[in-house]
Formats: structure tokens, C-alpha cells, sequence
């Protein structure tokens, strides 16, 4: 040992011998950094189909850098011919990695731009330039798309005997002539398209186009068909669905809705698509939908995004070839005349995995009830032989009944209202089949139809979400908790395509409340930084505009494809109006604020400013026209309903106005900043007011509930010197209720806040674990393999909107968090629960600047930490028992303490 490690090594013994812990540290490295890396625009790797005027930039700061202090980038314009400079930042004395705005020369449809970027640290060293990354702009307006929207002339959604008409087919014959040095498809369709090319899929790319508000905006996506193409004949095909465009009730399917709701068909399926083809000669030609193309009623025989999907394979040549019709759009269609085409800016919805059943169990009806193994979403695809027109027949169901068979009620459906996929056969030798425009939640699947016994690759299901980047990961020694991290993330997955549902069956509902409730486990589990603010625009395209009824209202689902008439109803909570919650539409202000202190995006809130001022306006008139009190839901899905719908409503509205005032500074609009802090200010006194309450053991709120403390503590509602009493108010209710969780999706995540902020990680442990309803513990324990609707495992069996436990297994078992005040991760504290039984627990979380890692374990009284900081970022670590904290930045640190 040389002298300086033996300095080192007494100094960390003499630390152990006065404080009771000791800490080692991997400091960044004294050489040349390495190169940044992670190169992303608009948070995706080298995009084409980008259509933001000033697409940002992104990139991570090189491994063994303390830190970041200037960066330069550098871009190109590259075309298949030539290459050229088109911007350089110059040195830029900034520590931001993310959100950079390319700065350079107005872009133009199709530019390709090749960039890289370097950086200065701390201490002066210039990184190596990065590798190069690109994106490629998509087609920017309407002039650009020579294309035209297209319809089958001859179809109508229903025959003259009342059969469903099959869904139409389209298609284009044309020659590729020469070596192609680039191609481009541009296209959607509406409601649902899947392209082909030469009969191959275009993409991975499932369940498109992503919903929008279809009269605002359709999206459209980019595919490189460049080593598609083939010398000769080519063929582009594109098949159609309904999607949420055409909702119909049809007689034996399943229908979402009731007497509340209004549903819409909005048009009969249309297609457009341009590909631009370029030759390596430079020639370049253009195939464009228009009435030359071709069209046919297709072999999908029925097709509804709530109910199902039919199939005849003896179709899938089609019938009654004819020209396409173009069609004229005008301000009473959908779209309009005046509807933009936008390139989708989310990550695509993709098949993640294939499943097998673990079993296969035949009835004696002859049909077999497949066991996936756990609840997923997706749908089946199969594998099979047999005569022309057999028909195979597939019910999916999240439960089964006492009996063993099918429990279809969870998913809406019932025997003579079925959720069901067919598939009739061509009698060609192996036959292989899977829906293409819905899918459905489901662990079980009745088959029915086949000539014999199904094996395990017979019937398989394609797992289907949306492919937003992993962000965090988590493991501890308690199998409880990883297997609730693991039924949780399921249940994220299932709702997230191009939209967060509810649940993947019974409503595939857009509900921008669900989206806000679990708003902390949705950015813990998931980078979202490119799929969140599409769902923050359909709030804003779905709003109601001036002359519309109630202008400025953002109804509870965006986009808005069916709306709810405000029909007040009696709950347990009290009275109830669907149509609208200041817990729901909030979301407009609440989530952007969200995704600004994640990611440090500032553009999501200044885009959709005005939208968040209109919405505020509306509540202020909502709020008058209905005596103070606004209509709503409140606490939704609680197990306790006393808690007062009024306290759960303007705890919310406080919380909207007080991030409003929070927006308006960062963006410099100091009036309005002002403006909605005495807003907020006004909501408070007048909860303080209504809800405060005393009695001879202390303050508490509402009716004392868990919801009602916790509200009121976690928007800082409670005064600094009521702040012990009234935790201590919310811990007595939660040990009353057998320490079960009773809260519903709206106090659910300020429950875990502020229990965990008050330092109460042992009382969360507690209700987690609990096995006995409600909660976590007892959906793992009844078998649950996704959250259900409720904690105590009735309703939808695979709901997300309950997930905080998730948020919580990161940022308080594991201890990774983001300091007050930071933004975008750049601070962080590193405090670790030591709670219950756990003997190890480690997490990772994937900030702006890199991941950070925690890894803790407990052996008899000694427990060791291994933290890892992201270059560009600080630490203050906070060890069990210890009153000391530890300041660290980037690198690697070992710390042990005796407890």
C-alpha cells in the first residue's frame, strides 16, 4: 500500500470511528473525457418525419466528466448528393444537455441534417467531437403533399341485409427503374391503416395512425422503404379499420356506453400516401394516392377498436376492383378542408413481445381456454391448416369463473355482447393470422373452430405497446415487492399505445384524470419525454373553443370521441357529474409543469399556454355558475367515501392554480405569475376555511379520512406549525384502517407524498404489504398479475391509474429523487427507506444527464450503500440513523454505516 491509499485508509477509519459511517469515492477521472454520447432530436434516436420548425436537441455528457460547462454543435445539410455546413452554435457557456433548440437556418420539407456535438467540462477540457447523429424533417405543410385523400366509392358501413360491409382495401402498381439511393412513404389513414409493400409490412409500427383529434389534426408517419423497393414491379397496399373513427353499435358485439354518452361516426375510411422515390442517378419520381389507384371491399369483414376484429382469408384478393374516389373535404367534414397533416411525433406502438400459454385445457364443447400466464395487452395471432371457410373463433377474458370457464365481465362484454376475434379460413396449406386495427386485454382466450387440440404455437398473443424507452429498473430482497413492481408495470404497458387508457377492453378510454394520477410511476417506469406532450395536445385540441358550450371545458377523455352529456348522478361520494373534473382537465396545466421539472421542458407549457389560461377562465364561471362548488368526481374509486367531493375538487383547483403561477414565472410572464398565486392564494383560504377542523385530539381535515390529510398536506394547504399534528392525524387513520390504503386514484399519489415526506416510509411499507384488502398486497396475493380498477380487486382487472407504489419502490425503498427545487434531475437526494424485513434493495432511474443508481444492503447491523451520480449532477446522500449527510458529485460512492 502506497502512502497516499494508507492516508486514505486511516481517514476512512478515523471517519468510521467518529461517525459511524464510512465513504468511498470514485472520482471522475483526470484524463481526456470521452466523447458525449446518447445523440437524441425531439427525444428519439435519428428520427425521420420530423416536423417541429426547431426540432431540440439532446445528447448525454461524456462518462468521467464531473460535469458540463460549454458545448458546441455542429450540423450538416446532407442530401444522397452532397453534403454541406448548415449551422454552427459556436462555444456555448451553458450545463444544459437537453432541450437545446437547433438554431440554425429555417429547415425545409425533407432536409436531412447530420450534427454532432462536444463539450467543455468544468475544469476547461474540450471533449472529441460526438458521433454523428441525424433527423430528417418530414413534408411541412399541405403544399408539400401532392397526394389526396381516397375512399372506396362503393363502401357503406352496413349492407342492404344489415351485414357489416368489409372494410375497404387500396392499392398501386408501379415500376422502380434504376439503383434507389432514397425512399420515403408518407401516409395514414382514417380510422386505422396498415401498409404494405410487395405484401410486407412498411414498418414496425402497429394500431395506426395515433389518436388525435381527428378535425384538428391527423398524424401521419414516415417510413424508409429504401432497401424495400425491388427492381420492377412493386405493389403498395394499404388495408383499412374503423378505429375510434367509426363507432357503431353492431347486434352481438360489444358496445362501450350508455345513456350518458354520444358517439360519433365520423366518415367512412380513407387512406392517403406519397412515395417519394430517388434514383442514385438523381431522377426522382412521386406515387401519389388519387383516383388511379385501386380499391376493393378487403378480407377484414368487420372490424370495431372496442369489440373485435373478423377476418375471411378468401377475401384477400379482394372483390370488385374499381378506382379509387378522391375525396373532397370541406369544413363539415372530418377531417376539414383546413386539417393539417402532423408527423406523429410519439414513439410508435410495436409488437414487444410473443407469448406462449403456459397451458391448454380443452372443454367439452370441443373449443380450449388457453392461460397466457398473466394479464397482457394485445392480441392473438395464429398458426393454422384447414378447409376454406372454417372459421376460428377467440373470446378474451381477464378471469376465469369458479367453474373454469370464461368470466367475461370484467371486460364489458357478455354472451350475447361479446368482445371476439374471428378468422375464417382459405384453405391453403399453414394459414397465419393476427388482428391488425384493435387489440384487447386478456390472460385467457377461448379458441374455438379448429380440428384439433391447439398446441402452443397455435395460438399465441403479440404483446403490444407503446415503445417508450425503459427509464428506471428496481429489485429488492422482498419477492412482494418486485412482484407488485412487476404487475404495476404491466398494467402501465397495457394502457400505453398511442394514448393512456384505463384499461385495454371495457373503455379504452383516453382519460387525462388516469394519466394525471399516476403521472409519477407513468415518469418513473417510462422516459416520456416524446409521447407526453402529444397527449397534453389533444387536451388542447379537444378543448372547447370560443362558441362552443362551455368554452375553454377540457372534457374528462382527449381526444373527446365520445362526449358525456352533464347528467348529475347520485354516488357514494356524493353527487357526481362525468362530464368534466377540475382533477381531469387540470391535467392541461398539471402534467406540462410535471414534464418540465423531469426533463426540463420548457416548450410543452409555452406551446400550450393559452390553452391552460382558457381552461382556468372556464373554472372561474364553472365555479360561479354552480355556488362556489364545482361538479366533479371526486376522490374516484376510494374505498372510503367520506371524504367531501368539495375537498378533493379545491385541493385540485389549488394545485392547478399554483403550478399556473409557477409556469407563468419560468416563462417571464411575472403579471400572470402574480395573477394566479392570488388565485391560488384565495382557493386556499377558502379550503382553510371549509375544511380545516379541531377537536380534542388536533387539527385534521374533511371527515379525517386518509384522502382528506393527505390532500391537504401534499398541496400545502397546511399551515408549517399544523404540518406534525395533522401527519400525525393522517398516520392515526391509516393505522385505523388496518393500515389498508382507502384512498382512491385522486389522494392516492398525495397519500404516498406525504407520508413520505413527513418521513413516514415504515406506515407506506405497512400498506403495500398489507395482504388483506385493500391493496397491493392483496391483488398479488389473490392472484392478480395486473392492478385491477380497485385495490380490492373489483372492476376493470387491469387498470394503471393506482400505480404510485411504483414511484415509490424508486424514489423511497431504493431513495432516488430529485432535491426541491432542481429541475430536470440536476440535483439530487439519495435517501434510502430501510423498511420492514428488506435486507437489499437497488434502483436505477435514467435522468436528463445519465442514470443514477442506488444499491443497498442490510447485513446484521451493517448496511452499505452504492451510489452512482450522472456527470453534470450532485448528490446529498442521507444514510439510515445517520444525522450526517454526504455531498457528492459525479461518479461512483460506497458508503457503510452501522445501524
Amino acid at each position: 500500500m502506497n502512502h497516499r491509499r494508507l492516508i486514505l485508509a486511516l481517514f476512512t477509519a478515523l471517519l468510521m470511528a467518529v461517525s459511524g459511517s464510512a465513504v468511498a469515492t470514485a472520482a471522475p477521472g483526470g484524463g481526456r473525457p470521452v466523447q458525449p454520447t446518447g445523440l437524441r432530436v425531439e427525444n428519439l434516436v435519428d428520427p425521420i418525419g420530423v416536423d417541429a420548425d426547431q426540432p431540440l436537441l439532446s445528447w448525454l455528457p461524456p462518462q468521467g466528466s464531473a460535469g458540463q460547462a460549454a458545448y458546441q454543435i455542429r450540423a450538416a445539410l446532407d442530401t444522397p448528393f452532397r453534403s454541406r455546413k448548415l449551422w454552427d452554435s459556436g462555444q456555448v457557456r451553458s450545463a444544459d444537455t437537453s432541450n437545446i433548440r437547433y438554431g440554425g437556418p429555417a429547415l425545409h420539407a425533407r432536409d436531412h441534417v447530420r450534427w454532432q456535438v462536444r463539450t467543455w467540462d468544468t475544469a476547461g477540457r474540450v471533449s472529441p467531437w460526438s458521433g454523428e447523429s441525424s433527423w430528417e424533417m418530414g413534408l411541412l405543410s399541405a403544399a408539400d403533399w401532392s397526394a389526396r385523400w381516397i375512399e372506396n366509392p362503393s363502401y357503406d358501413y352496413t349492407q342492404p341485409d344489415g351485414k357489416e360491409t368489409p372494410l375497404p382495401v387500396f392499392g398501386k402498381t408501379f415500376p422502380v427503374h434504376g439503383v434507389v439511393e432514397q425512399a420515403r412513404l408518407y401516409t395514414t389513414g382514417l380510422g386505422m391503416y396498415a401498409a404494405t409493400l410487395n405484401g410486407r409490412p412498411v414498418g414496425d409500427a402497429v394500431l395506426e395512425p395515433g389518436q388525435t383529434t381527428y378535425s384538428a389534426e391527423v398524424d401521419y408517419r414516415t417510413y424508409d422503404l429504401t432497401r424495400a423497393l425491388r427492381p420492377g414491379t412493386n405493389t403498395i397496399g394499404l388495408q383499412t379499420g374503423s378505429g375510434t373513427y367509426q363507432r357503431v353499435k353492431t347486434p352481438g358485439r360489444y358496445f362501450f356506453g350508455g345513456g350518458l354518452e354520444q358517439y360519433t361516426v365520423y366518415g367512412e375510411p380513407k387512406i392517403i400516401a406519397q412515395l417519394e422515390i430517388t434514383y442514385h442517378d438523381g431522377r426522382r419520381e412521386v406515387v401519389s394516392s388519387d383516383g388511379t389507384w385501386r380499391t376493393a371491399l378487403g378480407p377484414t369483414t368487420f372490424s370495431s377498436w372496442w369489440s373485435g376484429e373478423e377476418h375471411d382469408a378468401r377475401r384477400e384478393n379482394g372483390t370488385g376492383w374499381q378506382q379509387a374516389s378522391v375525396v373532397t373535404l370541406g369544413q363539415n367534414t372530418t377531417p376539414r378542408d383546413t386539417t393539417p397533416l402532423r408527423a406523429n411525433p410519439r414513439p410508435p406502438t410495436t409488437v414487444a413481445e410473443t407469448v406462449r400459454p403456459t397451458s391448454i385445457r380443452q372443454l367439452a364443447d370441443g373449443s380450449s381456454i388457453l392461460d397466457f400466464g398473466a394479464n397482457r395487452s394485445g392480441w392473438p395471432s395464429i398458426s393454422v391448416a384447414g378447409r376454406a371457410g372454417d372459421t376460428v373463433s377467440m373470446i378474451p377474458a381477464e378471469k376465469l369463473a369458479a367453474d373454469g370457464t370464461l368470466d367475461i365481465a370484467s371486460t364489458g362484454a357478455k354472451p350475447g355482447s361479446q368482445i371476439a376475434y374471428r378468422y375464417t379460413l382459405a384453405g391453403r396449406g399453414l394459414e397465419r393470422w393476427h388482428p391488425q386495427f384493435t387489440y384487447s386485454g386478456f390472460r385467457y382466450l377461448q379458441v374455438s373452430g379448429l380440428r384439433t387440440v391447439p398446441a402452443k404455437d397455435t395460438v399465441t398473443m403479440d404483446v403490444v405497446y407503446a415503445a417508450n424507452p425503459s427509464a428506471s429498473e428496481f429489485t429488492s430482497s422482498s419477492d412482494l415487492l418486485n412482484r407488485i413492481h412487476a404487475i404495476t408495470e404491466r398494467s402501465i404497458q397495457s394502457n400505453m399505445t398511442s394514448v393512456l387508457t384505463d384499461c385495454p377492453d371495457r373503455e379504452k378510454g383516453p382519460y387525462t384524470g388516469d394519466n394525471l394520477h399516476n403521472i409519477d410511476a407513468l415518469l418513473t417506469d417510462y422516459d416520456m419525454s416524446a409521447f407526453q406532450p402529444q397527449l397534453v395536445r389533444n387536451m388542447a385540441t379537444a378543448q372547447r373553443l370560443p362558441g362552443d358550450e362551455s368554452p375553454g371545458l377540457i372534457a374528462n377523455i382527449a381526444p373527446e370521441f365520445h362526449r358525456v352529456a352533464p347528467v348529475k348522478l347520485q354516488y357514494p361520494q356524493g353527487t357526481i357529474e362525468f362530464l368534466d373534473e377540475v382533477n381531469w382537465g387540470g391535467a392541461i396545466i398539471r402534467i406540462p409543469w410535471q414534464l418540465y421539472l423531469t426533463y426540463g421542458d420548457t416548450r410543452t407549457m409555452a406551446t400550450y399556454y393559452g390553452n391552460m389560461v382558457a381552461w382556468l377562465d372556464y373554472e372561474t364561471t364553472n365555479k360561479a355558475a354552480n355556488n362556489g362548488d364545482i361538479p366533479g368526481l371526486g376522490d374516484w374509486s376510494a374505498t372510503d367515501n367520506t371524504t367531501p367531493m368539495q375537498l378533493a375538487i379545491t385541493a385540485g383547483y389549488y394545485t392547478a392554480a399554483n403550478d399556473m403561477a409557477d409556469i407563468a414565472r419560468v416563462l417571464g410572464k411575472t403579471a400572470d405569475g402574480d395573477k394566479y398565486s392570488a388565485l391560488a392564494a384565495q382557493l386556499a383560504a377558502e379550503f382553510t376555511a371549509r375544511f380545516r377542523h379541531v377537536d380534542e385530539n388536533g387539527v385534521f381535515y374533511g371527515s379525517d379520512s386518509e384522502a382528506s390529510n393527505a390532500m391537504a398536506l401534499d398541496a400545502g394547504l397546511v399551515a408549517p406549525a399544523d404540518r406534525a399534528a395533522v401527519l400525525d392525524r393522517l398516520v392515526a387513520s391509516v393505522r385505523k384502517a388496518g393500515n389498508h390504503i382507502t384512498t382512491g386514484s385522486v389522494a392516492l399519489g398525495p397519500l404516498f407524498r406525504a407520508l413520505e415526506a413527513g418521513n413516514r416510509d415504515d406506515v407506506i411499507y405497512d400498506m403495500v404489504v398489507n395482504p388483506t384488502s385493500p391493496g397491493y398486497g392483496y391483488l398479488v396475493a389473490s392472484g392478480h398479475t395486473t392492478l385491477s380498477e380497485s385495490l380490492d380487486g373489483g372492476g376493470s382487472q387491469n387498470h394503471h391509474f393506482l400505480g404510485e407504489a411504483d414511484a415509490w419502490f424508486v424514489r423511497g425503498v431504493a431513495g432516488i429523487r430529485q432535491a426541491q427545487g432542481s429541475v430536470g434531475y440536476r440535483t439530487l437526494m439519495i435517501a434510502p427507506a430501510l423498511v420492514g424485513d428488506l435486507t437489499h434493495a437497488s434502483g436505477s432511474y435514467r435522468t436528463p444527464l445519465g442514470t443514477v443508481r442506488s444499491s443497498w444492503t442490510k447485513s446484521g447491523h451493517e448496511f452499505r450503500l452504492e451510489v452512482t451520480v450522472p456527470p453534470g449532477a450532485t448528490a446529498t446522500v442521507y444514510l439510515p440513523g445517520s444525522l450526517a449527510a454526504h455531498s457528492v458529485g459525479a461518479g461512483k460512492h460506497s458508503f457503510t454505516t452501522s445501524i
